[in-house]
């Protein structure tokens, strides 16, 4: 197989409200979709959407180094089941190219999707020979207090099996209360995630850990402003914790250890598919499970994340971000309005691109 052509079309997704990212504030979203295109005419996309205040590549670095590597495959003819081999020939160049994280995401994604497609398979069954067929959601919990406790509920109510809050904004007994306010809303036998996005001290953390300690919580996201604490505050506290940021960093994978809860796996910003795999395999070695979850990509990249969430032990995963958005770059936008996805159903679809964007 040769790939002829490869396109690369810029996108701009607007937000129904500006979206906080740590210090920065999203009114837009904006990215790349990746075409490649073989002789035969088999289609892979990619998506590339450096995500601003955590992607340490701007989108132009990101498309200058995007379209440096996708030229470089029209050079030469390969065996599309390269494409879905994560230690073959292929990935091991892109390994070795060391492109930004986003860059390799859109590669790895659009490579994968071919070459599935070459071996008649869908995007999830060229990750794994038996994928989830349902996929079960994690519910995002945002908004005031009044919108957050209805949304427990209904989410309760509707066969969710886990729901997510941020924490670390606001006073933290105000906080704590909410928190437990929740574990009533959405009941006992649905799981509450909170994510703190290294918000405290280590006695702030502490101090949360004990005012939580009765709300069934599954796991905290990075409660520290410094990740070498957080093995100190599980021994201390016994707080479940999970990992996010802290894979972002180059040394990240050695903080994958017995301590961790979960690892939260977001491919636009940890390198890739073959990345997340590699991670995913990592956490279950000492315990932790790996959670797939969304960095604001648009529909393109949101079926690769779905791909990999049915192909990584199906977790309830992190995809309730395209809800905040009023356009997408697919014809018909992915709607994720339910407690799970039919992820044959979704994958088995042609991806048909908005005018608005192939123009």
């Amino acid at each position: 197989m040769r790939l002829s052509t490869y396109d690369l079309l810029p996108y701009t997704l607007q937000l129904s409200s500006p979206i906080r990212l740590g210090d920065t504030e999203m009114t837009e979203r904006k990215g790349i979709l990746l075409r490649f295109e073989a002789e035969s005419g088999e289609v892979g996309w990619g998506d590339c959407a450096p995500l601003p205040g955590f992607s340490r590549e701007t989108l132009d670095e990101a498309r200058t180094a995007l379209d440096t590597l996708a030229a470089s495959f029209g050079e030469h003819s390969l065996d599309p089941r390269l494409f879905v081999d994560p230690a073959g020939p292929v990935y091991r160049a892109l390994d070795a190219a060391t492109p930004p994280p986003s860059v390799r995401y859109a590669l790895d994604l659009a490579l994968w999707s071919m070459g599935s497609e070459v071996l008649d398979r869908t995007l999830a069954q060229g990750l794994h020979p038996e994928p989830a067929v349902a996929l079960p959601l994690c519910g995002l919990l945002q908004g005031d207090k009044r919108t957050i406790l209805k949304d427990a509920a209904r989410m309760g109510g509707a066969s969710y099996r886990a729901v997510k809050m941020k924490v670390g904004r606001g006073k933290m007994d105000d906080e704590i209360a909410l928190v437990h306010e929740v574990r009533s809303k959405i009941g006992a036998g649905v799981e509450l995630r909170l994510d703190a996005n290294r918000a405290w001290t280590m006695e702030e953390a502490k101090d949360f850990a004990r005012g939580i300690r009765d709300a069934q919580v599954s796991f905290v996201e990075e409660p520290l402003k410094d990740p070498t604490g957080l093995p100190m505050l599980w021994m201390d506290t016994g707080l479940p914790i999970a990992l996010d940021e802290t894979l972002h960093l180059p040394q990240g994978e050695a903080f994958v250890r017995g301590w961790v809860a979960a690892v939260v796996l977001k491919p636009t910003l940890i390198g890739g598919i073959v990345r997340t795999l590699q991670l995913a395999a990592k956490a279950r070695t000492v315990g932790a499970r790996p959670i797939l979850s969304s960095s604001y990509e648009s529909g393109v990249g949101l079926r690769g994340l779905v791909a990999l969430a049915a192909a990584t032990d199906a977790e309830p995963a992190g995809l309730d971000t395209a809800r905040r958005f009023t356009t997408d770059v697919l014809a018909q936008p992915l709607v994720f309005d339910g407690p799970f996805v039919d992820v044959p159903a979704l994958l088995s679809k042609k991806v048909e691109i908005s005018d608005a964007v192939a123009a």
